[in-house]
């Protein structure tokens, strides 16, 4: 008979994964603060900015949502020491954590889509440290999401996918992964040629919600594959 490994407290990771998917998706901030910065433009992490109203509501968030991560990422480890691919989602959900934990405490000085002032400053290359880090903490949080993704369809594949509902999850992870990976790729393209190529917004809004239902989802579907 299946059974999750003595000393993992499954339901309250499994919950504190739940509540790290809601806080996270600061999208919620954004349509409650009346969608302060224009969509099409603008990346959610300027949400955080220190010249933003909202700065302090979206960098608790995002704190909140990687101590949870890393919290649950601890808990989890007695299941990750008995299946390879669980301990490389920990460890990947681990770093996202990491990344996002470092976001709130790094976040940007200004929005450069809602100051042309701003703007200017980090197309001449002045636009300091804070902006440098932040950029640095936001590329680890998305090479964990991807990893995420990777590692979330490796265990569905061992269980068998669990049926309709282990292989919808299958193609959101495949989904997370597509997006974050389509995201980095266009925004690292457009720091090497030093052209806006496509307004960014739509898109890492769209990978964002992905990562919150994902990051609520994932326990639920992938229990089986916890289990001895």
């Amino acid at each position: 008979m299946l059974a999750v490994p003595k000393g993992f407290p499954y339901r309250l990771t499994r919950n504190l994964m739940i509540a790290a998917g809601i806080l996270y998706c600061s999208l919620l901030l954004e349509a409650a603060a009346g969608y302060p910065l224009n969509i099409h433009t603008s990346f959610l992490s300027e949400l955080g900015a220190r010249d933003q109203s909202t700065s302090p509501y979206a960098r608790a968030m995002d704190l909140g949502a990687s101590v949870l991560v890393l919290v649950a990422a601890i808990l989890a480890r007695p299941a990750a020491r008995m299946h390879r691919d669980v301990k490389g989602l920990m460890i990947s959900t681990a770093v996202f954590g990491i990344g996002t934990l470092f976001d709130s405490f790094f976040p940007m000085d200004c929005a450069p889509s809602a100051s042309e002032a701003c703007r200017l400053a980090e197309e001449r290359g002045h636009e300091g440290a804070d902006l440098v880090v932040h950029e640095v903490t936001s590329t680890l949080a998305g090479l964990g999401t991807m990893a995420i993704g990777v590692f979330a369809v490796l265990v569905l594949r061992r269980i068998g996918w669990g049926g309709a509902w282990g292989r919808a999850v299958a193609v959101l992870a495949g989904a997370v992964f597509v997006t974050n990976t389509w995201l980095g790729l266009e925004t690292g393209l457009e720091v090497l040629s030093g052209d806006d190529l496509h307004p960014p917004g739509v898109l890492q809004r769209v990978a964002i919600l992905l990562v919150c239902v994902l990051l609520g989802v994932l326990l639920p579907a992938l229990k089986r594959g916890f289990q001895r």
